[in-house]
């Protein structure tokens, strides 16, 4: 499945009695808490608890569903930003991750 087509099928899913910024709200919020799910996934390990993979990849599915509905609000598709995130990638490391180029990055490199 591409990014593209996964937007389009969790579109359905999507409240759309809610306004743009309602959206952005619900989106960010989403993610907040969806990713504060994926890391009590990983504090319960701290516990005795085995990591949970499947309750991970579930938590996981759900951040992938909230950035989703983010990017709808703006009308991006995932796939050209996931391919603007490797581009700054290889440009940020052109051999592959260096300790040396994350700590001295270019003016403007976020």
């Amino acid at each position: 499945m591409t990014f593209r087509e996964y937007q389009e099928q969790a579109r359905r899913t999507q409240n759309p009695a809610l306004s743009p910024r309602q959206r952005t709200e619900h989106a960010t919020w989403l993610l907040s808490s969806e990713v504060g799910e994926v890391c009590g996934i990983f504090q319960k390990t701290h516990q005795g608890h085995e990591l949970n993979l499947p309750a991970l990849r579930k938590e996981i599915g759900d951040v992938l569903w909230g950035l989703g509905e983010l990017c709808d609000v703006f009308d991006w598709d995932m796939g050209a930003i996931a391919e603007e995130n490797i581009a700054k990638l290889r440009k940020r490391y052109p051999e592959g991750f260096s300790a040396e180029h994350s700590l001295h990055r270019a003016k403007g490199d976020v």
